[in-house]
């Protein structure tokens, strides 16, 4: 298994992050690659489809959710990255002084692509997504 990560620190509490990012359903509002989104319960299962820039679908399901801990773990059940096996978890950390981080991180085995193109697909999904918190809250 491979493995990437980006995180960033904020300059807002943990809270307001949480209650922004921590929604599965609510990804669309944060963001920006995302035009739309559906969603439905399959089991104990929340399941979404994502469509993003280009038109592309990516369905995901949420595997784990500790809101007290804010932090969520979901898997690509179908899309068009060079991955397969991917799994991620999203969190947000509290440092008591108003500030939090942000950590999006997941395994994956390569499916036909190259590791460096893998890396940078999914790593540019991380960037924009961060980049736009970064742009709502402020970079602490």
């Amino acid at each position: 298994m491979l493995s990437l990560e980006r995180s960033v620190r904020l300059a807002a509490p943990a809270e307001d992050v949480w209650n922004l990012i921590g929604r599965f359903d609510g990804v669309a509002d944060w963001h920006p690659a995302v035009n739309s989104l559906a969603t439905w319960q399959d089991g104990p299962s929340e399941v979404r489809e994502l469509n993003v820039v280009g038109n592309i679908r990516i369905t995901e399901r949420q595997i784990g959710r500790d809101d007290d801990a804010m932090s969520y773990r979901y898997v690509i059940v179908d899309g068009p990255l060079p991955v397969e096996g991917y799994a991620s978890v999203l969190s947000v950390t509290d440092h008591g002084d108003g500030t939090s981080t942000v950590r999006w991180a997941c395994e994956f085995r390569l499916a036909g692509a190259p590791e460096d193109v893998a890396r940078e697909a999914i790593g540019g999904i991380y960037d924009a997504g961060l980049q736009s918190l970064i742009g709502r809250f402020g970079a602490a």
